[in-house]
């Protein structure tokens, strides 16, 4: 089985894909690398089948990984964040217009997807800080403090998420109009701010 690290051939001997991957992954590690995507036989592998154990015992004729440093990671993440906070703001307001206007259905289209692209930019975050290892506590850009905003973005989303039960239409436009712009426009710096900071870490490392 050839296994390539960044188009690197390895020599390494591996009995199954699982195998390749670990070894490959240590290799990486040793160099301050991470792995972020493995491809078997120019197939790419997904989360589920890096969790297969069946997967991961089979052989291949190839197993290339492709790696990056752990700035470079955090970088992309953060910037990755903020273009989807970019739009969140958008759908919040494009929400509430429709229930305003009697589209139930479609206003909660919309706000169901904002919720999950606050999901996904708090756990984008919370696991990239804890990759680098930085408390939440230590972040802040132009006055804003993250450990602040995480506690008011939770207090926003608890008041919608309460107004969505008791199916409070009034209430519910209220949060996405007038209470949640303000946090998005403060984790709109916080992530700028932190796809920033890694910018020029990947920069003066380069």
């Amino acid at each position: 089985m050839r296994v390539l690290l960044d188009e690197t051939p390895c020599d390494i001997q591996a009995k199954s894909i699982g195998e390749a991957i670990a070894a490959a992954a240590d290799e990486a590690e040793r160099t301050g690398r991470l792995v972020v995507e493995v491809r078997v036989d120019g197939t790419m592998l997904s989360e589920d089948d890096l969790q297969a154990d069946a997967k991961l015992a089979e052989m291949a004729d190839e197993v290339q990984m492709l790696t990056t440093t752990l700035d470079q990671l955090l970088r992309e993440t953060f910037l990755q964040a903020a273009e989807a906070i970019a739009e969140v703001d958008t759908v919040q307001r494009t929400a509430a217009e429709a229930l305003q206007q009697g589209k139930a259905a479609d206003g909660m289209r919309s706000l169901m997807g904002a919720l999950e692209t606050w999901a996904s930019i708090k756990d984008a975050v919370v696991q990239g800080l804890l990759l680098a290892e930085i408390s939440p506590d230590e972040v802040g850009f132009d006055g804003v403090q993250l450990s602040e905003a995480i506690v008011i973005l939770q207090d926003r989303l608890g008041k919608l998420k309460d107004a969505m039960v008791a199916e409070d239409t009034s209430a519910i436009c209220d949060c996405l109009l007038y209470e949640l712009p303000e946090a998005t426009r403060d984790w709109r710096i916080i992530l700028a701010g932190l796809a920033g900071r890694f910018d020029t870490a990947c920069k003066s490392n380069s």
